[in-house]
C-alpha cells in the first residue's frame, strides 16, 4: 500500500525531469554558498544544517529516479520517505535553531525525539544505499553498544546511554550528524568539490590526458606511465579511488593491454595509481580539509606536509611500473592515432585534428586551469583566508577563465557563432555546478553518519578504553603497535570512502600513537595511507574490483600483481613514524636526505618483489631457490632503508 502510494510521486518526478530539477537545486545551493561565503550572516553549525538538506534531497531525488526507472518498489518506498523526513526535519531544525541551542539545550520535547529519531534512522538508511552493509552494520552496531554498554564484558562494560540521551548526542544538540565533520563538508569541502567539477567540465581531464601523453613519448615505459600520471592528477582533482579506477581505468586499462601489458598488470596499475590520487595535493580525496579541521592547523601547512610522501608514492609506482615494463613484450611504437583507434574511449579525450594546434592556444588552455590554482594558493598561503573564501574566490575565477576559454575555442578556432559559443559556456558552468553538487551529496550523508558514529562512542568513553588496549597489547614497543594499527586501519577502511576510512581511523586510532609520543602529523598520514591503502587491501579491495572488471582479469591475479607494485607504498607509512621531517610543514635538508634514503629503498624493495633475474653465483645451487632467495633479500634490505631512522 505504501509504495503504490509512493509510485505517483516517483513518476511525477520522473516526468518532471529529475536531472533538470537537480540542475536547479545546484545553482541554488552554490548561490547560497556564495552568499555565506561573502556574508557570513549564519552561524557555521546552521549552514552544516542547511548544506546536508541539500545533499540528502539531491542523493534522494537521483536515486528515486534510479530505483523507479529499475522497478525497485521496496527501494523507492524507503528514499521517498527518507527524503521527505529531510526535508521536514531541515525545515524543522532551521525554524527552531536559536531555540535548540539556547532554550532547550539538555532536554527536549517529544516531537523533538520523535523527528530526530526518524532522520537518524533515514541517514543510516541512506548510508547503506550509498555505500552497502558493512558500513551501516557498523552505525547499528555503535548505537546498541550505546544503548546497551553494562551487557558487553570487561573493558568495552559501560554504564549505558538512555534513549533520550543518545538523541541528544546523534542530533538534537547539533552534535552527531549535524556536528563538526558536517560543518566541515560545507565551509571547508564543498568549495573544492565545485572547484573540482568546474575543472572536469570546463576540460581539465582531457588536458591532464594530453599532456600524460605528451610525457609518455619522452619517456622509456612511456605508455605505461601514461596510465600512472593520468590517474595522479586527476585522482588529485576526483579525490576518490573507486570513482578515479573507473574515470581513467576506461582508458588506460585498454591502451596497457593493447601494448602487451598483462590484464591482471593492467588491472593492478590503474587501480594503486588511482589510489595514490588522494594523497597528492591539492584535494587529498576531502581528507586534507578534514585533517586541517582534526588538528587545527592551516590548510596550506597539510598540502606542504603532504607534498613530499606523495612524490615518494609516484616515483614508487613509477619504479614498479618501469620492473614490469621491463619484463613485458610492450609496444612502444605507438602514436596518437594509432591509441585512438585501438581504444576509441581515448577520442573524447585526445583531439587527433588539434594536434598542431598554436602554441597561443595551448598556452591560453593551461592557464584556464593555473589561473585559479594560483589563485587558490594565495589566499590560503599568503591572505591566509577562510579555506571556504579560498576555494570560493578560486570557484570563481575558474568560472570567469573557463567560460572564456570556450567562447575562445569554440567562436575562434571552431567558427561557431557567438551565441552557440555562449551556450556552450553556460552549458559548461551549469554542469560542473551539478557535478560539485552531485559528488558532495553521498559523501556529506556518510561523514554525517560517521559525525553519529563517532560522537555516540566518544560519549561510551570506548576510545579512551581502545587507547589503552592496544598500548597494552603491543607491550610498549613501537614496532608491534604500529603494525597493530596498520591492521586496524586496514580493517576500518575495507569498502568505505576514503573520507570516511580517514575520519573513523583520525578519530580512533590516530589518537593512540600521539599518546605514545609521535608526532601529530607522522600519526595522521599514517593512519591515512593506511586507510587508502584499504582499498587496494584483499579480499574487498574495491578499487581492484573495479579495475578487474574493466581489464576482464581474475580479481585474486589482479590483487598478487596490485601487493607486488604498492607493497613499498605499505613500508612508506613506518618511514612518517621513524622519519617525521617526511611529513612537516617546515621541510629542511633533513627532509631531502630522508626522502632520498627511502627513494633508494623503494628502489631496492620494488627490484626485489618484481625482478626476474637472480644472483648469478646461486643459480649455480639451483635457479628457482637463487631467485626467490634474491628477492627475499632485496625485500628485507629496501624495508630498513625505508624505516630505519636517518
Amino acid at each position: 500500500m505504501f509504495t503504490r502510494l509512493m509510485g505517483p510521486l516517483a513518476r511525477l518526478a520522473r516526468h518532471a525531469d529529475v536531472t533538470a530539477v537537480v540542475y536547479g537545486l545546484a545553482i541554488l545551493f552554490w548561490g547560497f554558498v556564495t552568499w555565506h561565503t561573502l556574508q557570513w550572516r549564519i552561524s557555521q553549525a546552521l549552514f552544516g544544517v542547511i548544506v546536508l538538506g541539500f545533499a540528502l534531497t539531491v542523493y534522494c531525488l537521483e536515486t528515486i529516479a534510479e530505483a523507479f526507472e529499475e522497478g525497485e518498489q521496496r527501494r523507492l518506498g524507503l528514499l521517498t520517505l527518507s527524503l521527505a523526513i529531510g526535508i521536514v526535519t531541515t525545515g524543522y531544525i532551521v525554524l527552531n535553531f536559536q531555540e535548540l541551542q539556547t532554550v532547550r539545550v539538555g532536554y527536549s520535547t517529544t516531537i523533538d525525539y520523535v523527528i530526530a529519531a526518524a532522520f537518524i534512522a533515514s541517514i543510516i538508511y541512506l548510508t547503506y544505499d550509498a555505500y552497502g552493509l558493512g558500513f551501516a552494520s557498523m552505525i547499528v552496531a555503535v548505537i546498541i553498544y550505546s544503548q546497551f554498554g553494562s551487557l558487553f564484558p570487561g573493558w568495552l562494560s559501560h554504564a549505558g546511554l538512555s534513549y533520550e540521551r543518545g538523541l541528544e548526542v546523534g542530533m538534537l544538540g547539533i552534535q552527531g550528524v549535524y556536528g563538526d565533520l558536517t560543518q566541515v563538508m560545507g565551509t571547508m569541502v564543498a568549495p573544492f568539490l565545485l572547484l573540482a567539477g568546474l575543472i572536469r567540465l570546463f576540460g581539465g581531464f582531457g588536458l591532464i590526458i594530453r599532456l600524460s601523453f605528451w610525457v609518455s613519448q619522452y619517456v622509456k615505459s612511456g605508455i605505461a606511465q601514461m596510465a600512472v600520471i593520468s590517474s595522479m592528477l586527476i585522482g588529485s582533482i576526483n579525490g576518490s579511488a573507486l570513482a578515479n579506477t573507473s574515470i581513467t581505468g576506461s582508458f588506460t586499462i585498454p591502451v596497457l593491454k593493447s601494448t602487451g601489458i598483462k590484464k591482471q598488470q593492467a588491472a593492478a596499475i590503474e587501480s594503486v595509481a588511482s589510489t595514490g590520487g588522494q594523497i597528492m595535493p591539492p584535494v587529498m580525496g576531502v581528507a586534507a580539509f578534514l585533517m586541517a579541521d582534526i588538528l587545527a592547523r592551516p590548510l596550506i601547512d597539510i598540502f606542504i606536509a603532504a607534498a613530499v610522501p606523495a612524490l615518494i608514492f609516484y616515483l614508487t609506482i613509477v619504479i614498479s611500473v618501469y620492473q614490469i615494463d621491463r619484463q613485458s613484450d610492450v609496444d612502444v611504437s605507438v602514436d596518437r592515432q594509432n591509441l585512438v583507434e585501438r581504444v576509441p574511449e581515448l577520442g573524447k579525450w585526445i583531439d587527433t585534428d588539434g594536434q598542431n594546434r598554436s602554441t597561443v592556444y595551448t598556452v591560453l588552455e593551461v592557464t584556464q586551469f593555473v589561473l585559479p590554482l594560483v589563485v587558490l594558493f594565495y589566499y590560503l598561503a599568503y591572505v591566509q583566508t577562510t579555506v571556504m573564501r579560498a576555494g570560493m574566490y578560486a570557484s570563481g575565477v575558474m568560472v570567469l577563465t573557463g567560460c572564456v576559454f570556450t567562447v575562445f575555442d569554440n567562436y575562434y578556432a571552431d567558427d561557431s557563432s557567438l551565441q552557440a559559443s555562449g551556450r556552450d559556456a553556460i552549458e559548461k558552468l551549469a554542469d560542473g555546478m551539478y557535478d560539485g553538487l552531485h559528488t558532495l551529496a553521498p559523501l556529506t550523508i556518510v561523514v554525517a553518519a560517521i559525525g553519529l558514529l563517532v560522537d555516540t562512542l566518544f560519549t561510551t568513553g570506548l576510545p579512551a578504553t581502545l587507547s589503552f588496549a592496544l598500548i597494552d597489547l603491543s607491550g610498549g614497543i613501537m614496532a608491534i603497535l604500529l603494525i597493530l594499527t596498520m591492521i586496524l586501519c586496514i580493517i576500518l577502511g575495507m569498502g568505505m570512502p576514503t573520507s570516511a576510512s580517514y575520519l573513523v581511523v583520525a578519530l580512533l586510532v590516530a589518537p593512540n600513537l600521539i599518546q605514545f609520543g609521535i608526532p601529530e602529523l607522522s600519526a595522521h598520514f599514517f593512519v591515512l595511507y593506511f586507510a587508502i591503502l584499504a582499498a587496494i587491501t584483499p579480499p574487498i579491495a574495491p578499487a581492484i574490483v573495479i579495475a578487474s572488471a574493466i581489464a576482464e582479469s581474475n580479481f585474486w591475479k589482479s590483487c598478487l600483481e596490485a601487493i607486488k607494485i604498492s607493497m613499498p607504498v605499505f613500508a612508506l607509512p613506518f618511514a612518517f613514524v621513524y622519519n617525521p621531517s617526511l611529513v612537516t610543514d617546515s621541510p629542511s635538508l633533513n627532509t631531502l636526505w630522508a626522502a632520498i634514503f627511502v627513494v633508494i629503498g623503494v628502489f631496492v624493495l620494488s627490484y626485489g618483489l618484481n625482478s626476474t633475474r637472480p644472483f648469478p653465483v646461486l643459480t649455480r645451487i639451483n635457479r628457482r631457490v637463487a631467485l626467490v632467495g634474491s628477492q627475499v633479500f632485496f625485500t628485507v634490505v629496501g624495508i630498513l632503508i625505508i624505516a630505519v631512522p636517518k
